[in-house]
Protein backbone atom coordinates (compact mmCIF):
# COMPACT_ATOMS: atom_id res chain seq x y z
CA UNK A 1 0.00 0.00 0.00
CA UNK A 2 1.36 3.42 -0.97
CA UNK A 3 1.74 6.23 1.54
CA UNK A 4 -0.60 9.05 0.62
CA UNK A 5 0.37 12.57 1.57
CA UNK A 6 -2.81 14.30 2.72
CA UNK A 7 -1.06 17.65 3.17
CA UNK A 8 -2.92 20.28 1.18
CA UNK A 9 -1.06 22.00 -1.64
CA UNK A 10 -0.44 25.71 -1.19
CA UNK A 11 -1.99 27.80 -3.96
CA UNK A 12 0.54 29.48 -6.28
CA UNK A 13 -0.43 32.94 -5.04
CA UNK A 14 0.18 31.90 -1.43
CA UNK A 15 3.53 30.26 -2.29
CA UNK A 16 4.62 33.49 -3.98
CA UNK A 17 3.54 35.55 -0.96
CA UNK A 18 5.46 33.31 1.45
CA UNK A 19 8.58 33.36 -0.75
CA UNK A 20 8.46 37.16 -0.96
CA UNK A 21 7.99 37.37 2.81
CA UNK A 22 10.98 35.08 3.42
CA UNK A 23 13.10 37.04 0.94
CA UNK A 24 12.20 40.27 2.73
CA UNK A 25 12.99 38.69 6.13
CA UNK A 26 16.41 37.63 4.84
CA UNK A 27 17.06 41.04 3.23
CA UNK A 28 16.25 42.62 6.61
CA UNK A 29 18.73 40.15 8.15
CA UNK A 30 16.20 38.44 10.39
CA UNK A 31 18.53 35.42 10.38
CA UNK A 32 20.98 37.39 12.55
CA UNK A 33 18.77 36.76 15.59
CA UNK A 34 20.23 33.59 17.10
CA UNK A 35 16.89 32.98 18.85
CA UNK A 36 14.98 32.88 15.55
CA UNK A 37 12.77 29.83 15.26
CA UNK A 38 9.66 28.76 13.40
CA UNK A 39 7.37 30.44 15.94
CA UNK A 40 9.17 33.79 15.85
CA UNK A 41 9.30 33.66 12.05
CA UNK A 42 5.59 32.84 11.92
CA UNK A 43 4.77 35.76 14.21
CA UNK A 44 7.03 38.17 12.34
CA UNK A 45 5.67 37.28 8.91
CA UNK A 46 2.06 36.80 10.07
CA UNK A 47 2.02 33.38 8.40
CA UNK A 48 0.92 30.31 10.34
CA UNK A 49 3.52 27.78 11.42
CA UNK A 50 1.55 25.14 9.56
CA UNK A 51 1.69 27.09 6.29
CA UNK A 52 5.40 27.75 6.72
CA UNK A 53 6.04 24.05 7.38
CA UNK A 54 4.09 23.11 4.26
CA UNK A 55 6.00 25.72 2.25
CA UNK A 56 9.40 24.50 3.43
CA UNK A 57 8.43 20.91 2.74
CA UNK A 58 6.69 21.31 -0.62
CA UNK A 59 8.48 24.25 -2.19
CA UNK A 60 11.97 24.16 -0.72
CA UNK A 61 12.15 20.40 -0.03
CA UNK A 62 13.71 21.34 3.29
CA UNK A 63 12.93 22.17 6.89
CA UNK A 64 13.07 25.55 8.59
CA UNK A 65 16.19 24.60 10.55
CA UNK A 66 18.09 23.39 7.50
CA UNK A 67 17.01 26.44 5.47
CA UNK A 68 18.03 28.86 8.24
CA UNK A 69 21.38 27.12 8.71
CA UNK A 70 22.06 27.48 4.98
CA UNK A 71 21.16 31.19 5.04
CA UNK A 72 23.50 31.78 7.99
CA UNK A 73 26.26 29.67 6.44
CA UNK A 74 26.16 31.69 3.21
CA UNK A 75 26.12 34.95 5.18
CA UNK A 76 29.16 33.79 7.16
CA UNK A 77 31.09 32.91 4.01
CA UNK A 78 30.26 36.28 2.50
CA UNK A 79 31.28 38.12 5.67
CA UNK A 80 34.57 36.23 5.93
CA UNK A 81 35.33 37.08 2.30
CA UNK A 82 34.37 40.75 2.58
CA UNK A 83 35.72 41.34 6.11
CA UNK A 84 38.77 39.07 6.49
CA UNK A 85 39.82 40.82 9.72
CA UNK A 86 36.64 39.75 11.53
CA UNK A 87 37.24 36.96 14.03
CA UNK A 88 35.20 33.78 13.93
CA UNK A 89 33.48 34.96 17.12
CA UNK A 90 32.32 38.13 15.39
CA UNK A 91 31.24 36.25 12.27
CA UNK A 92 29.26 33.71 14.27
CA UNK A 93 27.50 36.42 16.30
CA UNK A 94 26.80 38.65 13.29
CA UNK A 95 25.38 35.80 11.22
CA UNK A 96 23.04 34.45 13.89
CA UNK A 97 24.91 31.37 15.03
CA UNK A 98 24.28 30.61 18.69
CA UNK A 99 28.02 30.16 19.30
CA UNK A 100 31.38 29.90 17.59
CA UNK A 101 31.14 26.14 18.12
CA UNK A 102 27.93 26.05 16.07
CA UNK A 103 29.69 27.95 13.26
CA UNK A 104 32.54 25.40 13.35
CA UNK A 105 30.12 22.45 13.24
CA UNK A 106 28.31 23.87 10.22
CA UNK A 107 31.56 24.54 8.36
CA UNK A 108 32.89 21.05 9.13
CA UNK A 109 29.65 19.50 7.88
CA UNK A 110 29.32 21.61 4.72
CA UNK A 111 32.92 22.34 3.73
CA UNK A 112 34.85 19.60 5.52
CA UNK A 113 37.07 22.15 7.25
CA UNK A 114 37.04 24.81 9.94
CA UNK A 115 36.14 28.43 9.17
CA UNK A 116 39.81 29.37 9.60
CA UNK A 117 40.96 26.81 7.02
CA UNK A 118 38.14 27.89 4.69
CA UNK A 119 39.38 31.49 4.96
CA UNK A 120 42.92 30.43 4.07
CA UNK A 121 41.70 28.49 1.04
CA UNK A 122 39.51 31.36 -0.19
CA UNK A 123 41.78 34.33 0.49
Amino acid sequence: MDDIDNTPQLPEERRKFIQESLDRWCANMGYKDSAANMLTLSNTLHISKNELSIYFDQCLKSTFRIWLSEIRFNAAKQMMTECPDYSNDIVSAECGFSSRTHLYRVFKAKEGCTPTVWREIHS
